[in-house]
């Protein structure tokens, strides 16, 4: 049988249920990713070369549904590193399109090495666990770290576009 889950704003069980038996979801998933990056020091751009993003998935039922899911979610979160920029003026926005905003395109995809951890969910369909959005979170961190330990200057604020790299090395 399937542990209880609580929603969220269940403060009730948060207060009351053992740590051990409360849960917002059915299977957590886990993930960790390495970015590889190439940084030139005169200009400023930042080249992501290649992303190792492993992903407990529970048990991967259809491995080219779940590459895909980590790519993609690789090329998003290395858009929110490197070139996405969101401007707002006393809360209108000026950023009106996605050329505007500097969503990559697939020229900018870096090589994606997926390692797919298989450690079935007794819970999940089929053992499976979910994939989505969690994909996407650890790769601007593990861009950032990449520049930093290339640089050795760690960025503070996103994007870490050409004009930033370059005024953090100049101020080093």
């Amino acid at each position: 049988m399937a542990p209880k889950t609580y929603a969220l704003a269940d403060k009730e069980a948060r207060a009351t249920v053992p740590p051990l038996e409360y849960r917002n979801y059915p299977a957590y998933a886990y993930t960790t990713q390495a970015a590889i990056v190439e940084v030139d020091e005169q200009t400023g751009v930042v080249r992501v070369l290649k992303i190792l993003a492993a992903h407990d998935c529970g048990r991967a039922i259809n491995v080219q549904k779940i590459e895909g899911q980590i790519e993609g979610s690789c090329l998003q979160g290395l858009g929110y590193a490197l070139s996405e920029r969101y401007l707002l003026d006393e809360g209108r926005p000026l950023t009106r399109t996605y050329g505007q905003l500097g969503v990559p395109t697939i020229a900018a995809m870096p090589e994606v090495v997926s390692l797919l951890v298989e450690d079935p969910e007794p819970c999940g369909p089929f053992g499976a666990k979910g994939i989505s959005e969690v994909a996407t979170v650890p790769v601007t961190p593990a861009i950032l770290n990449a520049i930093h330990d290339a640089i050795g200057f760690r960025v503070h604020r996103l994007p870490a576009d050409a004009r930033s790299v370059r005024e953090f090395l100049a101020g080093r």
